[in-house]
């Protein structure tokens, strides 16, 4: 080897030294959070005082400390910028939030069906609306506690508490989450047949009422996972008008539902309310049982597995699998309930698939129309909301699913069957959280349809 030669291989090890240098991270503040205490947001930092990182790491560590940040739902905005010191191995870091409002005592009247579609196909009837005052609490002592008060009537009456600690202590990786609720209803949705729900009613009030409670200690693990450990209770009645059939265990007119479970999460989302990149796995398991006359147990293995990659500036794909299997071959129809319900194949809104098992299966790609990070409203009054985050995309998607039970019906003909769907949607996001989603689907059984929702597919 030529002396030449060794001094081009020097240079090249010399530029790669320079470029992998290491920066160190002298000191971080935070400013803009009025209320929020201090160690909330440095808990999502993945990025520490007085540690050195590559350049890409560290503008990898900048992007998903912004994001895990705005996942706490606490503001409107946050921005992490890095200043020089002297020279570009010495840097600070400036985080700059805008803190949402936290009390938020809402007057409210909703539909009570299971999406927007079936409640307009029975005619936007008014009295299966609910009505009354949501009163949600966010950020209770700077700590992001959350107290949530349910009241309301009308087809619906809930009332009900949850209060939800993430963390005990600031010292501590131990959460809690605990709530309580009655509910009752005018109607009974009491059997599936022809693949939709029937419901009972007679002209009396509170047909069926129930009382659901639960405490769930969860664990942080780190920055991206999360155990949980749980009980619940849930004691159900129905009016002695109402024909049992078998929506309880053993025939009868009231249940006693008493559950362990366990699970674990895996989150890596950019954004938990739309997410364009990262990934989540839950999985969980309930071990149950039912009591009236006698004992009868159960055990339910959920799981759900999600995927999120942007391929361009302005291209992202989404990937979902939903599945469920229950144990008790013969389960209550409170039990069974899997597609239509919070699961659903597009398309198939208007329609309802009871089992033992289901799955669903999604997929999308989406064109961002849109994407106005701090979108100046300056006509509105107040400061924290003068900034609205806009995003606007535009999505093309294929759903697929499958739900059975053993003993279903006759004319429920989807029993078991696979389903598919594909369409177009648009979906527009607000303040990060705020989501509506108008969409044409069109199904395996060639029926097509437009569909409204406010909470996301994937």
């Amino acid at each position: 080897m030529t002396s030449k030669h060794l001094y081009v291989i020097l240079l090249v090890l010399v530029g790669l030294s320079a470029t992998a240098q290491d920066i160190l991270v002298s000191k971080i503040t935070i400013t803009g959070n009025t209320k929020t205490k201090e160690h909330v947001i440095r808990r999502e930092i993945l990025i520490q005082e007085d540690s050195t990182y590559t350049s890409i790491r560290l503008k990898q560590l900048l992007s998903q400390s912004e994001n895990r940040v705005l996942n706490l739902n606490l503001f409107n905005t946050v921005d992490i910028t890095r200043d020089t010191i002297g020279t570009a191995d010495f840097v600070t870091l400036d985080i700059v939030v805008v803190e949402k409002w936290y009390i938020w005592p809402i007057p409210f009247v909703e539909f009570s069906d299971r999406n927007f579609n079936v409640w307009g196909g029975l005619d936007f009837d008014p009295a299966r609306t609910n009505y009354g005052l949501y009163v949600f609490n966010y950020n209770l002592f700077g700590r992001n506690h959350t107290l949530k008060t349910k009241m309301k009537t009308g087809y619906h009456t809930k009332l009900g508490v949850e209060y939800r600690i993430p963390f005990l202590s600031s010292k501590t990786q131990w959460g809690l989450n605990t709530l309580i609720e009655y509910a009752a209803q005018n109607e009974v949705w009491y059997q599936t047949r022809n693949d939709s729900l029937q419901f009972f009613k007679n002209g009396k009030n509170n047909l069926i009422k129930t009382l659901k409670s639960k405490v769930e200690f969860s664990k942080r693990i780190n920055p991206f996972s999360r155990l949980f450990i749980g009980v619940t209770y849930e004691n159900g009645q129905l009016d002695t008008s109402v024909p049992t059939g078998d929506y309880f265990s053993n025939n009868t007119g009231y249940q006693n539902t008493f559950g362990i479970n366990l699970g674990q999460e895996y989150d890596t989302r950019d954004n938990i309310f739309y997410p364009i990149e990262g990934k989540f796995l839950s999985l969980r398991a309930t071990a149950e049982g039912w009591k009236n006359i006698d004992w009868t147990p159960n055990l339910e293995i959920r799981t759900k597995i999600q995927y999120f990659k942007k391929l361009t500036p302005k291209i992202s794909t989404a990937l979902a699998v939903f599945g469920t299997l229950k144990s008790n071959p013969t389960l209550p129809y409170s039990i069974r309930q899997v597609l239509g319900y919070n699961q659903i194949v597009r398309g198939f809104e208007y329609y309802v698939i009871d089992g033992t098992w289901g799955y669903t299966g999604n997929a999308a790609i989406r064109y961002q129309l849109v994407h106005k990070p701090k979108l100046k409203i300056n006509l509105i009054p107040f400061e924290n909301y003068k900034v609205l985050p806009l995003n606007i995309y535009a999505e093309a998607y294929v759903d697929v699913g499958q739900a059975k039970y053993k003993n279903a019906h006759l004319s429920n003909q989807l029993n078991g069957e696979f389903l598919y769907a594909g369409g177009l949607g648009l979906n527009v996001l607000l303040y990060n959280d705020r989501l509506l989603r108008l969409e044409y689907s069109l199904n395996s059984l060639q029926e097509g349809g437009f569909f409204v929702h406010f909470k996301k597919a994937i």
